[in-house]
């Protein structure tokens, strides 16, 4: 019995894989960008006309930023103390109502420089004084003082306290004076007649501190005090200060108050006891 074979075919199928091709990923990429680009430009035109919002406080200054203050006091003194020239001494006593009469020129100027909690201040003062002083003894019948005075005053200073409202400065200067004395002095003995004259200048240097601290608009509280000399020239020379300053407008002020110095120098027949005192008006700009 004969077995008839079948031969197996097997049939293969042709499977093919389709890859995107670089030109179709190139196109989407395009279309992708094109559509993102019309988002941005469609935000970008809804906001173009919105006005941006108007700035409510004004900027703070940097604390690097200079700021400069220049001022010119009027000071309505006194003068009470004692000077002398060549051994002659006088007292002398001109209280501040009678400055007007007694005083022949004054001239006064400050100016302040600050960059952050450092500073630097510097004063100028010229004046010239003549007028009756007192009389030394039963002698003399009359003495008539004329006296010129120049003080330049710079300082160092540093903001212990830096706050929107208060600052606290420490100084560090030295203060200058030349004084010009004459002396005529009369006497019923001829041989006490004197017109003398001399002059001196020194430095004394000294510290102390300046405090502003604003009260109610537009107030600011000024309190400025030193003390100096240690025996260097002066035996001691000291000055204080306390008023009130009124802010103007944003660059311009005025301030009121009292000030008081005082020196004690002597040197060899020159005397200088004086404690010049009274109220100091002052006008100035800060920018």
């Amino acid at each position: 019995m004969g077995f008839g074979c079948r031969r197996a075919v097997i049939r293969s199928r042709r499977i093919s894989l389709r890859f995107p091709t670089l030109e179709t990923n190139t196109t989407h990429i395009i279309m992708k960008l094109h559509h993102l680009m019309a988002v941005i430009a469609l935000t970008a035109s809804a906001h173009a006309g919105t006005p941006a919002p108007a700035a409510t406080l004004e900027p703070i200054p940097a604390a690097s930023d200079w700021e400069f203050r220049l001022g010119l006091p009027g000071w309505i003194s006194g003068i009470e103390g004692d000077v002398g020239v060549f051994g002659a001494v006088s007292a002398i006593d001109v209280p501040f109502d009678d400055i007007v009469s007694n005083l022949d020129m004054v001239a006064a100027a400050n100016f302040e420089a600050r960059k952050g909690r450092w500073g630097l201040l510097t004063g100028l003062a010229y004046m010239e004084l003549s007028g009756a002083a007192g009389t030394p003894g039963p002698l003399i019948n009359n003495v008539t003082l004329e006296m010129r005075q120049l003080m330049i005053d710079a300082a160092v200073s540093y903001a212990l306290v830096d706050g929107a409202s208060c600052r606290v400065e420490l100084l560090g200067g030295a203060r200058y004076n030349h004084i010009d004395l004459g002396l005529n002095i009369t006497s019923p003995l001829p041989v006490l007649n004197r017109d003398i004259s001399g002059d001196k200048g020194w430095v004394d240097p000294y510290v102390g501190f300046l405090t502003r601290a604003k009260l109610a608009e537009p107030l600011t509280l000024v309190l400025k005090g030193d003390i100096g000399g240690f025996g260097v020239s002066s035996d001691i020379t000291w000055q204080a200060y306390a008023g009130l300053e009124y802010q103007i407008s944003k660059h311009m002020y005025a301030g009121l108050g009292y000030r008081a110095l005082g020196v004690d120098y002597t040197d060899g027949g020159f005397t200088y006891d004086v404690i010049t005192s009274g109220v100091q008006i002052e006008l100035g700009l800060k920018f």
